[in-house]
């Protein structure tokens, strides 16, 4: 592969990944999908923090956290620090006020970066969640 072809490959990945963001941080995505975009909803992501024996203890990663609904939520229920990491900037400036609300900025944070390059060292964390729907599946919004 040449030079100037990963270029072009690099620059369509971050143009899909700009459409998508943009789509799932709208207030369209919110009133269609609801307030968690997690598969299976907060209760789902609560039933993992069980299965996990999240406590005060633990460091969790929360990759393509969207407005941050699952990642404050986790912290409300188990206590645990959690960091959100979203591509979308309005989605990580909306789940860091929704934070602030509710009361718990002191074990969540949010955070914009690539699901692909995360801004994270190894070893940092004691469990990373993910909305796998999100990542692996595509957008097909921007098709």
């Amino acid at each position: 592969m040449d030079a100037q072809h990963e270029i072009q490959v690099e620059s369509d990945a971050v143009e899909i990944k700009t459409c998508c963001a943009t789509a799932y941080q709208s207030d369209v995505a919110r009133f269609l999908l609801g307030d968690s975009f997690h598969p299976g909803g907060l209760k789902l992501t609560e039933h993992l923090g069980t299965l996990l024996h999240l406590g005060p203890q633990q460091r969790v990663l929360d990759v393509a956290s969207g407005q941050g609904k699952g990642a404050i939520a986790l912290a409300q229920r188990f206590g645990c620090q959690v960091l959100g990491i979203e591509y979308g900037t309005e989605a990580v400036k909306k789940a860091t006020e929704t934070a602030t609300e509710v009361g718990v900025t002191h074990l969540v944070t949010f955070q914009q970066g690539d699901a692909e390059r995360l801004p994270v060292s190894d070893g940092t964390f004691d469990a990373v969640i993910a909305c796998l729907d999100r990542l692996y599946r595509g957008c097909t919004t921007c098709e």
